[in-house]
């Protein structure tokens, strides 16, 4: 069998590489077997090197053909040049009791014969040999097929899913190369094993492609799934249709506040900082706590007031006590002063009003001075009064552990328009105790604030810019569910139409009327304004991320890593670039480099899609443990990508430039073996065809309809009649809201 498979002889052997001499009965590059008629030395089919009971697997990369002479002893005779046939392949893994391993933990020596690969090295190599692809869910094995090899047709190449998704992978290649597809047949693939029973598929569609490989149009225009088994949810962007992507703003941590609005170190963090603590405290928590800060604030500024010392000041002083006292006396507060008196009992509405009674009091007293209004023993004498009143505010209450404990990160509501009007307010007047011209230097985050708010494109995200979302039951459990495509659960209660009314947030009402499981979630980003696309992106992938490790909970009833995630995204380059080193970075490069390092112990798995790696986050990157390749053509993000996977694969990647569309590259631990792939065909396709120029040119002109299009593009609303947002807003103020 040896002889009848042995096409040559090792000649050279590196720490990955071999280079063998062909036969020289091989002239056509041929040989006949008892399997048939079988072809020698094809770029990318593999070759066995046996070495004692075990078989070296290697993978063809080049064939040359050269000439020297042959030396003979008698000098007056002339001989032609002979001809050598050598190859040069590299060594990817060992066949041991027929099962095939990639990786090499031993060499082949000078003069081993080299054989062409039997059926039954095939079928160890593809995964085809007894047992080998019989998985169970504990070890899946290499169970999805993908495509078939494209030097040996009749072999499917199959992915381990736990390997591909669970260690990441990155599908990358030039544009029109089939990236969308891949990713699409992949996934149809996982979905139509027959013993898959559900998944969680979450695609951040930038380019709005992947809602035809799930779903199918009817012919009244409505959207059905495709296939029974795909049961796929679609989230658009575009604010026209009923189900848009709505994300409220208060699920934001600190740090997509502080991104969102360029909060600057200094003065502008910690007033951002402190006003969203406050709102998120002043909307759930206990309402003496409120009276607490407003209290401490009421003080600080009084002091800041006696300090500047100047006439205006006299008059503030005066007006802040008033309006402190007039609190005191509120029927609202009655509760608030009811419960601050029971967690510090020395502070009574009685004795907070005469405090500032007599603070005004000191205040009012005329200067012996005409150049200091406010002279410097009226001063201390108000510093001494409200520091003997802070001193009590800022010790811990006797019953801290019956308040809700807020903070800037805690996803809790909170109304956007006191956060703006009041606790912005509140937190810049706060700094001025220390630094007087803090609203100078918070300006620029203010107008940013205000902008974004009033902001139409950003409803999304901050609601209506004239109104306020309304606190709802289960805000955030909700949206997890419908992110995630969890049926609703029965046995919740949600807000009703009255408390949360239909339209207003589109993840509420599929959930409040009865969601049911999705296999596929597609996001469309397609619309997004380029502006928040980072935070966006970013603000989707940590929630999943921390809901995934708050499932180590006892509370959750799962175990760590036992409720699986597959993020898909889709042209990632654009939110998670790699950056110069004098640019901060973006926020979803922080939140993706985080998950690309932690996300595989919580089960989130990240499918990276992109037509420039070069460009890429080299972290994310450099996580991947499968990859895709398709034709990749760019000088530079060739040379990167060698950089990034291991330097034994660099000889396969010069095919990299020629590969043909739906042709790829796979390599890493998710197959037996690097091989070529004739990627399987995607049924339904995505929406990422070519365009037919010249089947356009030759048919008659058809115009789109430019006035429609950029109304909606300006913003302007258009209605069911085809009126413009400037009749809308002409029917609203007339009082018809029809």
């Amino acid at each position: 069998m040896a002889s009848d498979h042995e096409i040559g002889r090792i000649v050279a052997v590196d720490t990955a590489q071999v280079t063998i001499e062909l036969n020289r009965d091989l002239k056509a590059l041929t040989r006949s077997t008892y399997e048939g008629t079988l072809e020698v030395g094809r770029i990318n089919s593999y070759i066995i090197i046996p070495v004692g009971a075990r078989r070296i697997v290697a993978m063809i990369t080049r064939v040359v053909l050269t000439e020297e002479s042959e030396l003979k002893a008698d000098k007056t005779m002339v001989s032609l040049p002979s001809s050598r046939r050598l190859m040069k392949a590299t060594m990817i893994g060992t066949i041991d009791e027929g099962r095939f391993r990639q990786g090499i933990n031993l060499f082949p020596v000078l003069d081993s014969p080299v054989l062409m690969t039997s059926k039954a090295d095939l079928d160890a190599i593809f995964g085809k040999g007894a047992g080998i692809d019989a998985g169970t869910p504990e070890e899946p094995g290499f169970c999805i097929p993908i495509g078939h090899s494209a030097v040996f047709p009749n072999y499917e190449i199959k992915i381990d899913p736990d390997a591909f998704f669970g260690k990441h992978a990155a599908i990358i290649g030039s544009t029109g190369s089939g990236k969308s597809c891949s990713i699409a047949t992949i996934v149809q693939s996982v979905i139509e094993h027959p013993a898959v029973k559900q998944t969680r598929f979450i695609i951040l569609d930038t380019n709005g492609e992947y809602r035809t490989a799930f779903q199918k149009q009817n012919k009244d225009e409505s959207w059905a799934d495709a296939r029974p088994s795909f049961k796929s949810l679609y989230i658009p962007t575009d604010p026209a249709e009923p189900g848009k992507l709505t994300i409220p703003y208060w699920f934001m941590d600190s740090d997509d506040f502080v991104r969102m609005f360029r909060a600057s170190p200094g003065v502008q963090r910690p007033v951002l900082l402190h006003a969203l603590s406050s709102a998120r405290e002043d909307c759930e928590g206990p309402s003496w706590i409120s009276l607490r800060d407003n209290l401490r604030l009421e003080c600080h500024r009084l002091m800041s007031a006696a300090a500047n010392g100047t006439w205006q000041d006299r008059s503030s002083i005066a007006a802040i006590c008033d309006g402190v006292i007039r609190s005191m006396e509120s029927e609202d507060n009655k509760k608030a002063i009811e419960d601050l008196n029971k967690n510090y009992p020395s502070l009574t509405a009685k004795s907070i009003k005469e405090l500032f009674q007599e603070v005004k009091q000191i205040a009012g007293r005329q200067s012996t001075s005409d150049y200091d209004p406010l002279a410097m023993d009226v001063r201390q004498n108000v510093d001494a009064k409200l520091n003997s009143l802070l001193a009590v505010l800022m010790t811990t209450p006797q019953f801290a552990s019956g308040a809700i404990s807020s903070s800037a990160d805690c996803p809790r509501y909170f109304s956007k328009h006191k956060f703006r009007d009041q606790h912005l307010e509140n937190a810049i007047t706060r700094d001025e105790a220390s630094s007087s011209r803090a609203r100078d230097n918070c300006a620029t985050m203010l107008m940013r604030i205000y902008r974004l708010l009033e902001d139409s494109r950003f409803e999304f995200l901050f609601g209506p810019t004239s109104g306020e979302w309304p606190s709802i039951k289960h805000s955030l459990a909700t949206f997890m569910r419908d992110i995630l495509g969890v049926e609703t659960c029965p046995d919740v209660i949600l807000s009703s139409n009255e408390e949360c009314p239909e339209g207003l947030l589109p993840f509420y009402d599929r959930q409040r009327r009865g969601a049911s499981r999705s296999n596929v979630v597609i996001i469309d980003l397609s619309l997004l304004a380029s502006e928040v696309l980072e935070n966006v992106t970013a603000l989707i992938g940590r929630l999943i991320h921390e809901f995934l490790q708050r499932l180590t909970d006892p509370v959750s009833g799962i175990g760590r890593g036992e409720y699986p995630v597959v993020l898909v995204l889709e042209e990632a380059q654009n939110y998670i670039h790699e950056g110069r080193r004098t640019e901060e970075d973006s926020i979803s490069k922080l939140v993706f480099e985080r998950i690309a390092r932690e996300g595989r112990k919580y089960g989130l798995g990240l499918v990276v899609v992109s037509q420039r790696p070069s460009e890429l986050s080299k972290t994310v990157l450099s996580q991947c443990n499968s990859f895709i390749v398709h034709r990749l053509q760019n000088p530079e993000d060739l040379r990167y990508f060698r950089e990034i996977v291991p330097g034994i694969y660099g000889q396969l990647l010069d095919q990299l430039p020629a590969l043909a569309p739906r042709s790829a590259l796979v390599l890493g631990e998710c197959v037996q073996a690097p091989a070529l792939v004739e990627m399987r065909e995607v049924s339904p396709v995505p929406k990422s065809k070519n365009p037919k120029f010249y089947k356009s040119w030759t048919q008659e002109e058809k115009e789109p309809d430019f006035e429609a299009v950029c109304d909606k593009w300006e913003g302007r609303r258009i209605t069911d009649t085809g009126s413009s947002g400037e009749d809308a807003c002409e029917n609203f103020r007339s009082g018809d809201d029809s």
